[in-house]
């Protein structure tokens, strides 16, 4: 999993917009809490869960990819069960041995939520900020036209042949079924 962090760069952004997340929420607990050390083991045991399970959510995206639909499919509701046991038997440890505030917990653990909102966002910032952007797979190396059209669409429109009407106005079967 470890081994995850170093070649799967959107796994390191979402960790990053998670961390930025629990960040805030540490000034937050410092500001306007009086048992600062409680709020705050709470937040630093949800991050971590939090990554975790980022990573393991990331390394069964990676395994369903080679799979068939079916398999794939049972496969993935499987490890999202195993991730959500997890998180339902620590944020009852959290509780019941009162090491943290089962509610930072819980704000920790919603990082990963955040980070995957704010994916994008770090994305863009790191690009910025080291000047590159570096090809993680081979998804990320496709050069993508601009204005959202795919490479089929310009190979229609430099050949001349538009098959776009057929399949708006002379589809008059699927109009007398309406």
């Amino acid at each position: 999993m470890i081994d995850q962090l170093r070649t799967n760069r959107t796994l390191r952004e979402l960790i990053t917009g998670a961390f930025i997340y629990c960040i805030l929420w540490e000034a937050a607990l410092i500001i306007f809490t009086k048992s600062r050390l409680y709020h705050s083991l709470g937040l630093a045991a949800g991050f971590i869960v939090c990554a975790v399970l980022a990573m393991g959510m990331a390394d069964s995206i990676d395994v369903a990819v080679d799979l068939d639909e079916k398999s794939a499919r049972a496969y993935l509701q499987k490890k999202a069960s195993l991730r959500y046991a997890i998180a339902c038997i620590s944020i009852l440890i959290i509780a019941f041995t009162h090491i943290g505030n089962p509610l930072t917990f819980f704000a920790g653990i919603m990082g990963l939520k955040i980070g995957a909102y704010m994916q994008p966002l770090t994305h863009a910032v790191i690009c910025r900020i080291t000047g590159r952007q570096e090809a993680n797979d081979a998804q990320d190396s496709i050069q993508v036209p601009d204005c959202g059209k795919t490479a089929e669409y310009d190979a229609v429109k430099n050949t001349g042949n538009n098959d776009t009407e057929n399949h708006t106005e002379g589809n008059t079967e699927n109009n007398l079924v309406r």
